[in-house]
């Protein structure tokens, strides 16, 4: 009986409590408006900018045009400055910026995560409002989207797979058969070695909300038992997490860098090619033919690996696998440009220090590409295979990466014309408002 009666003075109370909020606590709000003029916009696709005026409602772009209605809106004189989508870093490691080493033998999954959460300002402050995650936990990305923490949109991989002595056996080196790695217990990696475990680890990242796969073929520069050369999945096994991705609607991104490794990948359903800098004309050709998307990390293979041996961590192993690549990216990319393979651009940070040069992996692209199309490779082109992604996917509104009505409201002003250089990017100084989602992370104008 006194149970009853203290939860009918609480309910009552509750009930009390609601009359006196304001009519509009007890109703949905209004959808913000946001109206931006006196801007000149770059839409993420076309050649150059026009002068046009851009309104956004709540996260969605409702209008683009001249005399748009500034009713109930806030408005943003841009003062002249670039209207442009905001950039897209298609291959980020925001769950490791200690290096590989430091997060299997120092840092657990928290302090990870709370590093990676930190770093994500530093994408912000450059202009990024989207990243893609290859190799690391999707409970960060389903944090974001679902409001839990503020920060870029996220598209996560889940946990890489690959074999033993693959790119994704991140272990020490006395580590014994069957022993799980910290990597692993933080989701950032899964081994595998055999068809059945292939797709029981693919069928797994899907279930923890990864919005596609990524599975390692070839060697790798950064790990410590897979020469460049050496092949590390059988094609039954890259056979197996290609189905499983088509059964979600999505597809698998392969690390790999030679063309009979790629050949191979392709024959088996991969649509997505990360790095490939070792491969060859007739290689290239065939992604042109097929479809299939070259995700491009200009800055790291052509720059960074010129002197491999800054990279903290880097090892004389590291340092010799890393100038091997570098030989090999400007003929790849002078191919990419001549033959016009689709391409998205990634920056494959994984250090702290690295960070910062993110944006750097845009404006390298200029060496073989014009300003619009290296863009294009962090907007539009990222957006259109973001929204690939199938029912997994958590933006499915609008696109990403575009100025348009119906796309969401990712946006940024930038001091300059980046379609006639993209090194006024460079500046973060330079980008003076980001809106992810149609919020404002950033505001050097007000």
């Amino acid at each position: 009986m006194l149970e009853r009666t203290m939860l009918k003075k609480t309910l009552l109370a509750a009930l009390s409590a609601l009359t006196l909020l304001p009519a509009s606590a007890l109703t949905q709000d209004a959808p913000t408006r946001t109206l931006f003029t006196n801007v000149m916009v770059w839409d993420g696709t076309s050649d150059s900018r026009t002068s046009a005026d851009v309104l956004v409602e709540g996260n969605m772009i409702v209008g683009v045009g001249s005399g748009l209605s500034s009713s109930g809106a806030t408005v943003v004189d841009g003062g002249g400055r670039t209207l442009m989508p905001g950039l897209i870093d298609m291959h980020t490691h925001i769950m490791f910026p200690r290096g590989l080493p430091d997060h299997e033998n120092v840092w657990d999954a928290a302090a990870s995560g709370a590093m990676a959460h930190e770093n994500m300002s530093v994408y912000v402050n450059a202009g990024f409002t989207t990243l893609r995650d290859m190799c690391g936990s999707p409970s960060l990305s389903r944090a974001i989207a679902g409001g839990a923490l503020s920060g870029p949109r996220m598209y996560s991989s889940g946990a890489c797979i690959s074999s033993y002595a693959a790119h994704a056996d991140w272990a020490p080196q006395t580590a014994v058969l069957g022993q799980v790695s910290n990597h692993t217990r933080a989701g950032n990696s899964l081994v595998a070695n055999s068809p059945a475990e292939y797709r029981e680890a693919a069928r797994f990242n899907f279930r923890q909300g990864a919005q596609f796969l990524k599975i390692f073929v070839g060697g790798g520069v950064a790990s410590a038992y897979d020469p460049l050369e050496s092949i590390t999945i059988r094609p039954e096994e890259l056979r197996a997490a290609v189905e499983v991705a088509e059964d979600f609607g999505s597809f698998v991104c392969i690390h790999v860098y030679h063309a009979e490794h790629i050949q191979m990948a392709l024959d088996q359903g991969v649509r997505c090619i990360e790095h490939g800098f070792l491969m060859d004309e007739a290689t290239m050709d065939r992604m042109v033919a097929e479809d299939i998307v070259l995700s491009a990390q200009a800055f790291m293979s052509y720059t960074a690996f010129q002197d491999p041996a800054g990279i903290p961590g880097f090892g004389p192993e590291q340092i010799a696998k890393g100038l091997q690549v570098n030989a090999g990216a400007d003929q790849m990319f002078e191919w990419a440009a001549e033959k016009g393979v689709d391409m998205f651009a990634g920056s494959d940070m994984f250090t702290f220090d690295l960070l910062p040069s993110a944006i750097l992996n845009v404006t390298q692209l200029e060496r073989w590409f014009t300003p619009v199309q290296a863009l294009r490779a962090s907007t539009s082109a990222a957006g259109r295979w973001l929204g690939l992604t199938g029912p997994k996917n958590p933006y499915k509104a609008g696109p990403i990466g575009v100025i348009e009505e119906g796309a969401y409201a990712d946006l940024i002003l930038v001091d300059g014309d980046p379609t006639q250089s993209t090194e006024v990017l460079v500046d973060p100084d330079n980008v003076d408002m980001v809106m992810i989602d149609g919020r404002v992370h950033k505001d050097e104008i007000n």
